[in-house]
Formats: C-alpha cells, sequence, structure tokens
C-alpha cells in the first residue's frame, strides 16, 4: 500500500497536469450552490472566511462580492494564479494541506469539495485543524463525495486523482466531538454526482448528528 501522502502528491500532480481541462469546465459555473448559499446564511455580514481547496476561485468570488472578508487555500499552482487573476483584492496562498499550520481564528470554513481527496486518516487529521481554527460560534461547510469506493480514478476528465467516497455514518465519525446542524446527501447541486454536503460547529456538546 501506497503511504497516504502519495494520494495527495499524485492528485496534485494531475490537476496540474490537466489544469487548463479543469479552469476551462470549473469556468463555466455561474450560479452558486445553494449549498454555498446555506453556508453564507449562517454567517454575519463582513465574517471572516478561509475557502480550503479554493480551485479557480469562484466561490470565492461570490463571497467576496457578498461583503465577507475571504482568504483562499489551494495546492495547485496554475488554479492559485487563476483564482488571484479572478479575485485581486483577495489574499490566496499556494500551500498544500499537510503544510497549512492553523495561525488565525474564522467565522467560517469552507470546504467544498476538496478534502475527498484525502484517504480518511489524512482528513482527520485537517478536520482537527480546521476544528482549531474556527472560533467555537464558527461554521464549517464540508461537502465530500458520496459512496464507498477510496482509489485512484483511472478513467476519469483528471486521471490518476484520489477520490474518496464516504457514507453519511462515516462522516458522523469523523466529525465526532463537532456539532453537525446538517448532514445530508444531495445530487446535482452545482456538481456532478451525489454528495454529502455538511454544515457543523467546532462547539461540541455531545450531540453525534444524524446516522
Amino acid at each position: 500500500m501506497e503511504p497516504l501522502a502519495e494520494a495527495a502528491d499524485r492528485t496534485l500532480a494531475a490537476y496540474e497536469r490537466h489544469a487548463r481541462r479543469a479552469i476551462t469546465s470549473w469556468a463555466s459555473w455561474r450560479r452558486p450552490s445553494h449549498f454555498l448559499q446555506a453556508f453564507a446564511r449562517r454567517l454575519p455580514r463582513g465574517a471572516r472566511i478561509l475557502d480550503y481547496g479554493c480551485g479557480i476561485g469562484t466561490d470565492l468570488t461570490w463571497l467576496h462580492c457578498r461583503g465577507f472578508r475571504v482568504e483562499g487555500l489551494d495546492g495547485t499552482p496554475a488554479f492559485v494564479r487563476e483564482a488571484r487573476r479572478r479575485n485581486p483584492d483577495v489574499p490566496v496562498t499556494l500551500q498544500r494541506f499537510a503544510a497549512w499550520a492553523p495561525s488565525g481564528v474564522y467565522d467560517g470554513i469552507w470546504a467544498n469539495a476538496s478534502l475527498f481527496h484525502l484517504p480518511p486518516g489524512l482528513l482527520a487529521t485537517e478536520l482537527s485543524k480546521l476544528r482549531q481554527a474556527l472560533r467555537l460560534a464558527g461554521i464549517l461547510g464540508l461537502s465530500l463525495a458520496w459512496g464507498r469506493r477510496k482509489n485512484y480514478l483511472v478513467n476519469d476528465w483528471i486521471p490518476d486523482r484520489y477520490c474518496a467516497g464516504f457514507t453519511k455514518p462515516e462522516v458522523v465519525r469523523l466529525l465526532r466531538g463537532w456539532t453537525i446542524d446538517d448532514l445530508r446527501v444531495v445530487a446535482h447541486d452545482g456538481r456532478e454526482g451525489r454528495w454529502i454536503h455538511v454544515l457543523a460547529s467546532p462547539a461540541g456538546n455531545g450531540h453525534a448528528g444524524p446516522a
């Protein structure tokens, strides 16, 4: 079995190789997802938000235009360049998840379709870091692929990236100690396929959330 970290290495390399294809596809998105809108409604105007795995910055743009103080982070150089081009007034950092350490306190963290590229062990580590970076009353918006397969995709539009599917009970276990405000499986909300959408607070009160 390959080291856990290799999943991130191969996935970032795959996105960099096929960056133009990804940018062209994602640039066609026009409307914010219902999930992004629900996340934004939980936060006051002017709230500080980190887009963790911001890609080319489409969600950053929408959040920034609505008065939020946003920052982006991504590990793919081509995506960071595009996100900076689209959002010249927004700080966007080129950094791998593994190298990122909480250095501030955020009102919200938006991790949309980014952390499902990590095996469960690494995902648990990242969730712990995100919890440290959120205010107690803050909110995490997390989307993960729904399913059970966890492997490298071969016949895919971005081949050789690692993708992990999760079930609702798996997500509840990963978020043990968080307060889960909403957890649901949705289809075609801004992305193809089925996804698990979660809104959670770091202020755990023993409620594990829906199973």
